[in-house]
């Protein structure tokens, strides 16, 4: 599948499963900038519902963030297998407070047969690293995103 075949797909899919009922509605304001084979980059406005009691970025928003650009690293560097978390890491040096902008870079590290390593990086608007994580999945069950989502129908829509 063509890098730019992959993008357009991809933001397909992000668009479809933020619009749903489920727990992923949570990332409808995050626009998702670029995707390219293991690579992946959204930006964010800090806005109240994605706030903690002191105004600032929710530690628990930011990590599922991490575990869905992470995975959307994995489906894009490989044959869009499905995974599993194993492990996951993270690490906070500065808040962003609500109003502020910022982005995420993650990143497919190695893929095997059965275990991917992702990292992906939080920066504010001046270009400090503001977080860390470093995931882990299971990627050894051979479920596909194709499996899951009509992808060449996607690929029209787009």
């Amino acid at each position: 599948m063509a890098a730019s075949s992959s993008a357009a797909i991809f933001k397909q899919v992000w668009k479809i499963l933020t619009q749903g009922k489920n727990f992923d509605r949570i990332f409808q304001k995050v626009n998702l900038v670029s995707v390219s084979p293991g690579r992946c980059r959204c930006e964010l406005t800090v806005e109240e519902e994605h706030a903690n009691g002191q105004g600032t970025l929710h530690g628990g928003f930011t990590m599922s963030l991490v575990d869905y650009m992470t995975t959307l690293s994995i489906l894009t560097g490989t044959d869009g297998r499905l995974g599993v978390s194993v492990q996951f890491n993270m690490s906070f040096m500065q808040a962003a407070k609500i109003g502020e902008k910022v982005a995420m870079e993650a990143e497919l590290i190695k893929a095997g047969k059965s275990l991917a390593f992702t990292k992906a990086d939080v920066f504010n608007a001046k270009g400090d690293i503001i977080a860390q994580g470093q995931q882990t999945m299971f990627i050894g069950s051979n479920k596909k995103v194709q499996d899951f989502v009509d992808l060449k129908s996607l690929l029209k829509e787009s």
